[in-house]
């Protein structure tokens, strides 16, 4: 299809027409006389995608190997399982295994309890004021900074090791 005699005709156009969406540029520097040119000429980049380090892996975590690597304040990695008003994507969306799943959803908590998403958050109707936010310890939890998952309930101080991580006591069957 030919562009119409006028607006987009010439070699400026039809260059602008055949950009690529994601192309790399070089910035060439040409000095001539007293004046000094500025160019950004595309170059030619690789197709290929990177292979990941286990394909054999069932989630996208698991298989770039960051199944022990990231907590609640990797906020780049968890940006992109929620939506932009601050819930979880579904598990059929993100292709996350269970268990990574319910971990990334623990952490999304976290990064919101620790006011990391301020931009993530549901609108408010119109004409309701949001509530005023607690000034000191504003869900009452803490957390260790290396954990993946809140701790809800420390132990006893005789045993600085005996964290709970959930709800529930641990129940020994013996």
């Amino acid at each position: 299809r030919a562009a119409a005699p006028g607006l987009l005709a010439g070699p400026v156009a039809a260059g602008w027409l055949r950009l690529p969406a994601r192309g790399l540029r070089e910035v060439v520097e040409i000095q001539e006389g007293k004046t000094a040119v500025i160019e950004g000429r595309i170059t030619e980049t690789p197709k290929a995608t990177p292979n990941p380090p286990n394909p054999s892996g069932q989630c996208p975590i698991c298989r770039w190997n960051l199944k022990h690597k990231y907590n609640y304040e990797d906020v780049l990695l968890l940006s992109q399982f929620i939506r932009p008003h601050g819930s979880m994507l579904p598990r059929n969306v993100t292709g996350l295994c269970l268990e990574e799943h319910r971990k990334i959803e623990e952490c999304v908590k976290m990064a919101h309890r620790a006011g990391l998403f301020p931009n993530h958050r549901p609108r408010l109707p119109e004409g309701s004021l949001p509530k005023n936010k607690p000034k000191l310890n504003r869900y009452l939890t803490c957390w260790a900074p290396s954990s993946v998952k809140p701790i809800y309930k420390k132990g006893h101080r005789w045993n600085k090791d005996n964290v709970c991580y959930s709800r529930r006591p641990l129940k020994l069957i013996h």
